[in-house]
């Protein structure tokens, strides 16, 4: 449904985007329309991942390594 408010500053505002932030206010549009969440932000996905813990690959190589036949071949028979 289309509101009777004038928006041309909304329309040239709008224009001077990049596609990245046109793509935010999409996002957030959708979200206040739909109450729901489709689009995470780049920096609130950032924020996330740095609050997860770190791996240490060593030891995860060494635990695949542990379960995976190294020396299995496609086609082998085993």
């Amino acid at each position: 449904m289309t509101a009777a408010h004038d928006y041309e500053e909304m329309h040239q505002l709008i224009d001077r985007l990049t596609p990245d932030q046109l793509g935010e206010v999409r996002a957030h549009a959708l979200r206040l329309a739909t109450g729901r969440q489709r689009f995470v932000p780049w920096q609130r996905a950032s924020a996330a991942a740095s609050t997860l813990p770190t791996v240490d690959y060593d030891r995860f190589r060494s635990d695949i390594d542990e379960i995976v036949v190294q020396d299995f071949l496609l086609g082998d028979d085993q």
